[in-house]
Formats: C-alpha cells, sequence, structure tokens
C-alpha cells in the first residue's frame, strides 16, 4: 500500500548519512514510514490504514535495530548496552501504542509523528553517528 504524502514531516538530509549503507536505507525506510504514519494522521485515514502503517513501523524499527545491534556486536561496540536500551525503550513505547491503538484505546495524533521525528533524528544525528565512527576507526 502506497500513500500520497501531502503533508510530511520527517526530512532526509545528507548530515544524517552514517557511510553504512544497510543503516542509511534503513533510516530512509524509517523516515518514510514516519511520513505515511503523519499522512494518514493528517488526511484521517480509516482505522485499517493506521493500523497497517504503524505496524509496519513497529516491525521497520524491530529490524532496523537488529541490524544494529548486529554491527555493534560484531565490533565490541563498547557502548553497546546503553545503546540497545535506547532502542528497547522506543521499542516498547511503539509496542504499546501499537496494542492501545489496536484495541482502540488510543489515538495516533501529530504529537506521536513529531515525537517519532524528533527521536528518530536525534538518534540518528547521535548515537547511531557516534557508533558508525568507532567502527570507522577500528
Amino acid at each position: 500500500m502506497t500513500l500520497t504524502l501531502t503533508r510530511p514531516i520527517a526530512y532526509w538530509h545528507s548530515e544524517y548519512e552514517t557511510g553504512n549503507l544497510q543503516v542509511d536505507q534503513e533510516h530512509q525506510e524509517l523516515f518514510e514510514t514516519v511520513n505515511a504514519l503523519h499522512d494518514a494522521v493528517v488526511t484521517k485515514q480509516d482505522f485499517d490504514t493506521m493500523y497497517e502503517i504503524l505496524n509496519r513501523l513497529a516491525s521497520h524499527t524491530v529490524e532496523h535495530f537488529q541490524t544494529e545491534e548486529a554491527l555493534m556486536l560484531s565490533v565490541n561496540y563498547p557502548d553497546y548496552e546503553r545503546h540497545k536500551q535506547t532502542h528497547d525503550h522506543l521499542v516498547n513505547k511503539v509496542s504499546h501504542l501499537l496494542k492501545k491503538f489496536r484495541d482502540r484505546d488510543a489515538a495516533i495524533t501529530t504529537d506521536i509523528t513529531q515525537f517519532l521525528t524528533e527521536w528518530l533524528t536525534h538518534h540518528i544525528k547521535g548515537e547511531d553517528q557516534k557508533m558508525i565512527q568507532f567502527f570507522q576507526n577500528k
């Protein structure tokens, strides 16, 4: 399913590039999915559409974090535990939101898509850049 994005919220910039092709592609997919979710909220899409996008976002997030964590373990990244904790915290938040939305106990709002955008850009520019820099200096 592809939505026409009328109001993107997350914009990919070259400053987010880590130099790792797989990580960068996965980050861009996360940006696209956050934008699709935001667009669905703004255009008031139906429950099934919103749930499918949110579920896709949760799945992409877990898969991406697994990629990063495998990379970190492969080089004995010294900050692995703390970095993984930030991943686990977001996965728990998104999983909880997905469950609440599925049970119709929560709505997806632009506040949520704004939070996801800010978390993603902050994490990439901070944690992920440090991780990749460590890899390159190894």
